[in-house]
């Protein structure tokens, strides 16, 4: 099962943004309070709206509930951010991926805990993915993964938790074998792929991998 969970951060790209979304075909989307204005503005009904509606215009919310979407309101006041209980819920529906968009820009702190919850979504056997117009992030561990692009995409090795040791890059102009990177060091930043697709393999640690895309 193969889900998108929409934020409220930032979008800067609309028309790109919602070609990925429809070509990715996901199973469900679920909009997260204030990111169903991102929504409307692509045209995009989700299966799903979460949170307390205290983000999200009022005209749309009229607008989703005419249209049939299934809303799920909680308090304003929770232990739980809306991108955590989109993330039950995904659970619930069985995801084995989940594509997350609008995560990053805005807030910082809204930023970094979004990026943390890759982590606790790995933890639950869910690939994650932060996707958008101009770039995507995953998140490994004691793993080899062959990343698909293109040519030319800039790819970032960010060792997260602590130092990543035995780390193999291949089909990058920056190749290592079996090295150790330092907890958030810069030797991994903007390596450049060879061929459309490259090998990363990290045999102890976690790492984000993030590519971007090369638009040219």
């Amino acid at each position: 099962m193969k889900i998108c969970i929409i934020l409220n951060g930032e979008i800067k790209n609309y028309d790109r943004t919602k070609e990925i979304i429809l070509r990715e075909k996901y199973d469900f989307i679920i909009g997260a309070d204030g990111g169903c204005n991102h929504l409307y503005k692509m045209s995009i009904i989700p299966n799903y709206i979460i949170g307390d509606l205290d983000s999200i215009n009022n005209d749309f919310v009229d607008y989703y509930k005419n249209k049939n979407v299934f809303f799920k309101t909680y308090p304003s006041h929770k232990d739980e951010t809306d991108s955590e209980i989109c993330i039950y819920l995904a659970k619930e529906l069985k995801a084995k991926e989940i594509d997350f968009y609008g995560s990053l820009g805005g807030r910082i702190d809204h930023t970094l805990a979004n990026i943390g919850l890759m982590h606790y979504v790995r933890e639950m056997n869910i690939t994650p993915r932060i996707i958008t117009s101009e770039e995507e992030i995953t998140i490994i561990r004691n793993e080899e993964v062959i990343l698909h692009g293109k040519k030319g995409d800039t790819v970032s090795v960010v060792p997260i938790m602590a130092d990543v040791n035995n780390i193999t890059l291949k089909k990058l102009e920056y190749p290592l074998n079996n090295a150790k990177m330092g907890y958030l060091s810069s030797l991994g930043i903007s390596n450049v792929m060879l061929e459309d697709e490259c090998s990363i393999k990290i045999e102890d640690g976690y790492a984000l991998i993030i590519r971007n895309y090369n638009l040219v």
